[in-house]
Parts: C-alpha cells; structure tokens; sequence
C-alpha cells in the first residue's frame, strides 16, 4: 500500500526513454506491443497507469500480469503466451527487460532481450542480451526490429 500510495503520488519517475520507446512502438502500424509482468494485476494496475496513462495502456495489443500465468519468470510462460496471443513467433519478438530473470525468462522463450538495468541489478550477468545498458534512451527500435515483415 505503501508503494501504491507512493507511486500515485507521482513521486516515483519513469525510467527515462521507456515513455518515448512505447510511444515509438505504439505509432508503427508494423509492430505489436506487449506488457509482460510478473506483479500482480492489483499492483501493476496503478504503476502501468501512473506511468504510461491510460491511453496509452489501451493501445496495447496485449497486457499480460502475474495472475494471468501459473508460472513466474524466469519461467518463459508469460513470454510465450504473450507471442502466442500476438500471433508472432517468438524470434520475432523483442524484450526489454530489467534484471537477470526476466532476460532468463526472455530467452527460454526464444526471444530478443534487450536489458536497461537498474541500481540494483547493475552487477548481474546478462550474458546472452542483445544489448546492455543503462536506460531505454539507449536503445532504438529501428535497430531493434531491423526486419518486420512477420510482426
């Protein structure tokens, strides 16, 4: 509740470039986009509005959350699932995680991930990403989604 409460408040920012990626992605008729957490619906529900707004969320094609899937990350189900409802092969799909379980989740899925890694998962070993770095204002979807013809 605490945490609810702070990130409501607007006290909390987003990480930076994540808002201009999902802008980026949402505007290419080409691309699906997909929400893919491990938090619960409860949880994620005032984060993801806080953070992205509602407009935004609505122009998702899917939005899968911990109560959707029996198994958590690094288990791969919420990846697969969500390729599998966005009618794309996994290596078609992109991932940008945070932390070693979701790259781990990411990659038994079959899939790209791409890491922006925090404070606090800085010093994991992300061996196997596509790329590492500091924040989403790093990574670009051109280069990301060079070819698109499935997507």
């Amino acid at each position: 509740e605490i945490y609810l409460d702070f990130i409501v408040s607007g006290r909390c920012n987003v990480r930076p470039g994540i808002v201009a990626l999902v802008d980026e992605a949402l505007a290419r008729p080409d691309l699906k986009s997909a929400i893919c957490s491990a938090a619960t619906r409860a949880a994620a529900a005032a984060v993801l509005k806080t953070a992205l707004g509602e407009e935004r969320l609505a122009q998702f094609d899917v939005i899968l959350l911990g109560d959707d899937v029996s198994r958590k990350k690094p288990d791969p189900l919420i990846y697969n699932l969500a390729s599998e409802r966005l009618g794309i092969s996994p290596q078609n799909c992109a991932v940008v995680e945070d932390s070693k379980i979701g790259l781990d989740a990411a990659l038994a899925a079959n899939m790209r991930c791409y890491i922006t890694y925090t404070d606090s998962t800085q010093g994991q070993d992300f061996t196997g990403a596509e790329q590492v770095v500091p924040d989403a204002t790093h990574l670009m979807l051109s280069e990301m989604f060079r070819s698109t013809s499935e997507q």
